[in-house]
């Protein structure tokens, strides 16, 4: 049977190491200790980086929906779909294609409203 005492020893070994290799990555001058200098460009560099990740969803967001678009529209045409169950689904695939289409359009007027800014 595992020693509980041991279990949390290497538990609290691991956080202060996790704790340590963080600091360390706050430590921009390698001084030993974390400015308000330090912790504020660490802050604002997390800020960019979060503001990329969500950027790069978005346009992946935006190219899956048009490629969406582009097969569904490729599919309709083939032999392998038949006229009546197109007649059948026109609603639904006029829904399908606005809402996709207003996914394009949001991501494209809002990288052209931020790169306004």
């Amino acid at each position: 049977m595992a020693n509980p005492r041991k279990a949390a020893t290497k538990k609290i070994a691991k956080a202060v190491e996790e704790r340590e290799i963080r600091s360390e990555k706050h430590d921009v001058n390698k001084d030993g200790d974390i400015s308000s200098d330090e912790v504020t460009s660490s802050k604002e560099l997390l800020e960019i980086e979060l503001r990329e990740e969500k950027s790069d969803a978005q346009r992946r967001m935006a190219w899956v929906a048009m490629s969406a678009m582009v097969l569904f529209s490729i599919a309709l045409y083939t032999p392998l779909v038949p006229i009546p169950r197109v007649n059948a689904l026109a609603d639904l695939l006029g829904g399908f294609y606005i809402a996709q289409a207003g996914v394009v359009a949001a991501y494209m007027g809002v990288s052209a409203w931020m790169g306004k800014k």
